[in-house]
């Protein structure tokens, strides 16, 4: 009995839930009105992408406009992302990615309709010339589109390692959870 004590205040340190100093998070930038996507498991399933409305030492206060607001314990989070805005270049890159695809695909089935026996023409295609200029304007296209439209930067913290104790009501026995992110 007097082993198991010493063992619990021994390890009482530890025990501490985590505070706002402790919990490795950059807290100055997690104002009301911050973009946030966090993880939480059993609080929000998946990833969970809100406002932050408020917050107190130990929860974060989401909100979305698709529904109603969600009170997440600190200790819970598992993930937490910061958006830095929306990057036009970022944007252009992935419309790229995506036109390329969609402009080889239009040229493929389109090239049956070029024949090349064009009488009179002085620029007169191939298929495959065609095809290359098709992925070539989608690549174009799909820049222009992203750039306009943007993605979306995220900064991700990193979470300390969290313990916690538990000694059963009897006061025989001692538990100990580590839980890593």
């Amino acid at each position: 009995m007097r082993l198991g004590l010493v063992v619990c205040f021994a390890l009482l340190p530890f025990a501490a839930s985590p505070l706002l100093a402790q919990s490795g998070l950059a807290y100055s930038e997690l104002q009301p009105g911050a973009k946030l996507r966090v993880a939480a498991p059993g609080i929000v399933a998946g990833r969970y992408e809100g406002t932050l409305l408020s917050r107190t030492p130990d929860t974060l206060k989401l909100g979305s406009p698709n529904g109603a607001p969600v009170a997440i314990p600190i200790a819970r989070l598992t993930s937490v992302e910061v958006s830095r805005g929306k990057s036009h270049t970022a944007g252009a890159l992935r419309g790229m990615m995506w036109g390329a695809p969609i402009g080889l695909v239009a040229g493929i089935l389109s090239a049956s309709a070029v024949t090349g026996e064009c009488i009179g023409c002085t620029d007169d295609y191939s298929k495959g010339g065609w095809i290359a200029l098709s992925t070539f304007s989608g690549v174009l296209w799909g820049a222009g589109i992203g750039a306009l439209v943007g993605r979306e930067r995220w900064d991700e913290f990193q979470l300390a390692p969290r313990t916690a104790i538990g000694v059963s009501p009897d006061g025989v026995r001692l538990g100990m959870r580590l839980s890593l992110p």
